[in-house]
C-alpha cells in the first residue's frame, strides 16, 4: 500500500492512498471463497465450485463489500501508521476503482488536538456549605403520610379537601360531547384534576344532590372544539368523603419498613441531603466549567463542532416554534450567534475532559455501567423490565452511557485537584437555577 501525504490543514490531514490490485484481487477471492461454501451450483459438490465460476458469477455481487473492505482496513493502516487520534469517522473519496486494478482513494482525517497543559490548582471553586431547614424534613414527612391517606364517610356538605364519588355528563351547546362523560369519579376538591371553576362549584353538595354546573374550558385546551368554549356538566354526587393522614409517629414509621420515627426521620433528611449535595456539586460544575473556559484555548475539529452546533440549533428550531417565550423576539442570526458560541464551548470542554480521562487512565467499572442502566430504567416507571431486556438484547447500546460517566469521572477527577474555597450560602441560593453562559471568552482557531 502506498501512502501519499498532501496537504494538512489546521487538525484536518489529508492522504492520497493506493491499494496494489493483487491486495484487492486477494479480498475478491476471500470474498468468492466465503461464498463457495454456501452456494450451490449444479455439477459441483458445495465448497468445490471453480474460482473462475465463482468469479464470473458472483464477482460483481461481492465488489461492495470487497471496496468497503479493503478502504476500511487501508484507512486503519494509515491511521496507525502515522499515529493519528480521529476526532470522527475519516472521510474518504474513491479516485478509481475498477476490478484487476489498483484502487486509490484520498482520505482526510480530523485528529483530535493537543490540549496544552492546565495547573487545576490554580482554579478555585467554590465549595458551597448549608444548613439543611428541619422544616423541611417535616415537610416531606406529611407528604409521606398524606400518600398513605384514607377517606372516611362525611355526612355533611363537601368542602375544599373532600372527595367527592360523582357522575357527570359534560355537554357543549345542550349536547354532550365526547370524553365528557364520567360514572363514580372519585375527585378531590382542590386537586385541580378538572377544568377551572368545575370543583369549586361542588362545594356545599351532599350526598344524593344532583346540580348543573357551568364552566368555560381554557383556550389553551388541548381539544380544538372546546378550547374557550361554554360548556355545562350535570352532576350528581354519590357520596362525599373526607380523607384522613396517618399520624406521623413509629406506626407510620414502622408500616414503611422503619424502627422507629426517628429512623425514617434520619432517611428523609438524608434524601433531602443528597439532592442538595447534587445541587451544590451542579454549581461547582458549572463554575469549574467557566474557569476552564477561561484558560483553555484551542484548535478544535470543524467537523465535531458542525454536528454539535447542528445539534443544538435543531433543538432550538424546535422550542421555538412550541412558543418558548426567551427565544420568540430573537431573529435566527442573533441564536446563530449565541448558540455557535454555546457549541464551541461544549465540545471543547468536551475534548478536554476526554483528554483528562485518558491521560489519567480513568476506567469505568462494571457497577457504574449497570447503575447507569438502573438510571435509565427509572425514567420510565413501571416499564423497568422492558429497558432491561432492551440492554440485555442490544448489548452495543450501553457503549452510550459511557460518554456521560467518564464525562463526570473526569470532573470528579479535576475537581479534587482545584482549590476549593468553603462559602455559606441558604437554600434558595443552592437551588436557583444557574443558565448556560452564552458566550466563550475566546475563540479557538478553526
Amino acid at each position: 500500500m502506498q501512502i501519499t501525504a498532501k496537504e494538512q490543514s489546521g487538525l484536518a490531514h489529508s492522504f492520497h492512498v493506493v491499494v496494489p490490485a493483487s491486495e484487492v484481487a486477494a479480498q475478491m477471492d476471500a470474498e468468492l471463497q466465503s461464498i463457495s461454501k454456501k452456494v450451490k451450483m449444479p455439477g459441483f459438490r458445495p465448497g468445490k465450485v471453480p474460482m473462475n465460476v465463482l468469479r464470473q458469477k458472483y464477482s460483481k455481487d461481492v465488489m461492495g463489500d470487497v471496496l468497503q473492505n479493503t478502504v476500511n482496513k487501508a484507512t486503519q493502516d494509515v491511521v496507525e501508521q502515522k499515529k493519528l487520534r480521529p476526532a470522527l469517522q475519516p472521510d474518504v473519496k474513491i479516485v478509481s476503482f475498477e476490478e484487476g486494478k489498483d484502487l486509490a482513494f484520498d482520505i482526510t482525517v480530523e485528529v483530535m488536538p493537543e490540549i496544552p497543559a492546565i495547573d487545576f490548582a490554580k482554579i478555585t471553586v467554590d465549595e458551597l456549605t448549608y444548613e439543611l431547614p428541619e422544616a423541611e424534613v417535616e415537610q416531606a414527612l406529611t407528604r409521606l403520610a398524606k400518600t398513605r391517606q384514607h377517606t372516611h364517610a362525611h355526612d355533611g356538605a363537601a368542602e375544599i379537601g373532600h372527595v367527592t364519588k360523582i357522575d357527570f355528563l359534560g355537554k357543549k351547546d345542550g349536547v354532550p360531547f365526547s370524553g365528557g362523560e364520567g360514572k363514580g369519579f372519585q375527585l378531590e376538591l382542590g386537586s385541580n384534576q378538572f377544568i377551572p371553576g368545575f370543583e369549586e362549584q361542588l362545594v356545599g353538595m351532599k350526598a344524593g344532590d344532583e346540580r348543573t354546573i357551568s364552566v368555560n374550558f381554557p383556550k389553551e385546551y388541548h381539544s380544538a372544539d372546546l378550547a374557550g368554549a361554554a360548556a355545562t356538566f350535570d352532576v350528581t354526587v354519590h357520596e362525599v368523603l373526607r380523607l384522613h393522614a396517618p399520624d406521623i409517629d413509629d406506626k407510620l414509621a414502622v408500616s414503611m419498613g422503619f424502627t422507629d420515627l426517628e429512623n425514617l426521620k434520619g432517611a428523609v433528611r438524608q434524601q433531602i441531603d443528597f439532592e442538595y449535595k447534587a445541587a451544590a456539586r451542579s454549581k461547582a460544575k458549572k463554575q469549574l466549567f467557566d474557569a476552564l473556559d477561561e484558560v483553555t484555548n484551542f484548535d478544535i475539529p470543524p467537523s465535531m463542532l458542525k454536528m454539535e452546533s447542528e445539534s443544538i440549533m435543531k433543538q432550538v428550531a424546535e422550542a421555538k416554534k412550541a412558543g418558548d417565550p426567551e427565544l420568540k423576539d430573537k431573529s435566527e442570526a442573533q441564536l446563530k450567534e449565541e448558540y455557535e458560541a454555546i457549541s464551541e464551548r461544549r465540545v471543547r470542554l468536551g475534548i478536554l475532559l476526554s483528554d483528562v480521562a485518558r491521560s489519567n487512565n480513568l476506567q469505568i467499572t462494571r457497577e457504574e455501567l449497570s447503575a447507569a442502566v438502573m438510571s435509565q430504567a427509572r425514567n420510565y416507571p413501571g416499564q423497568e423490565d422492558k429497558v432491561f431486556e432492551f440492554y440485555r438484547k442490544n448489548p452495543q447500546q450501553i457503549e452510550e452511557l459511557r460518554g456521560p460517566i467518564l464525562e463526570e469521572k473526569s470532573v470528579d477527577f479535576i475537581l479534587s485537584k482545584v482549590t476549593r474555597k468553603p462559602k455559606a450560602v441558604t437554600i434558595e441560593e443552592l437551588m436557583k437555577e444557574d443558565e448556560e453562559a452564552p458566550k466563550t471568552k475566546k475563540k479557538a482557531k478553526k
